[in-house]
């Protein structure tokens, strides 16, 4: 099992321990190649990333773009050779947790609480809707689509029916209602239990 393993199940269980939050490993970030190493859904949208002792950092500015088109809350989960430059790389807004790793053994220790991303992208945000929930948030807010409207046009319709709020309250509850046996990418799937479905 690798570095990364180790330490990202000891996180999932450490973040995802607390009632209706679920956890999505590999949390894939739309109009990018990055995918976080977990994510949390919840009142926010929260994504982290992992870089252990035996990682580089070579990915990570790639990284803080893409996810801060994206998640409401980061937070940088790193050894400690790395911290200092993570530091410097991170945004003010970016949380930043110490970790180490010794005999499996994994201790987090919090350097910094994330703060609220002030620049989500919706364009970026929307993507993460599938062509049936994506027709479902537009009936919810009184623009059912045409029976022939492809993904891409109901995004649009999403994105000049809602406010960012709208739009960050109604993706987290699609995702924390997606049913995991149904998911269709395999690195997107739920690890914790299906939360009650809550109202947008």
């Amino acid at each position: 099992m690798s570095a990364e393993t180790v330490v990202r199940d000891a996180l999932r269980r450490a973040v995802g321990s607390v009632a209706d939050l679920q956890t999505v490993d590999e949390f894939w970030v739309p109009r990018s190649n990055e995918r976080a190493d977990l994510a949390v859904v919840g009142p926010t949208l929260d994504g982290f990333e992992i870089k252990t002792h035996f990682d580089t950092l070579s990915r990570l500015p790639r990284q803080i773009g893409a996810y801060g088109r994206l998640f409401d809350r980061c937070t940088a989960v790193v050894a400690d050779k790395h911290r200092p430059e993570v530091e410097r790389l991170v945004p003010e807004w970016w949380g930043l947790m110490s970790v180490k790793v010794d005999s499996n053994q994994v201790v987090f220790h919090s350097e910094r609480v994330a703060g609220m991303n002030p620049s989500i992208d919706p364009e970026t945000l929307v993507r993460l809707l599938w062509r049936d929930e994506a027709a479902s948030v537009l009936t919810h807010f009184g623009r059912a689509p045409s029976p022939g409207a492809t993904r891409g046009s109901m995004w649009r319709d999403i994105l000049t029916s809602t406010t960012i709020v709208e739009l960050r309250m109604a993706v987290r509850t699609t995702l924390a209602n997606r049913d995991p046996a149904t998911a269709r990418i395999a690195t997107r799937r739920f690890t914790n239990p299906k939360v009650e479905p809550q109202p947008f």
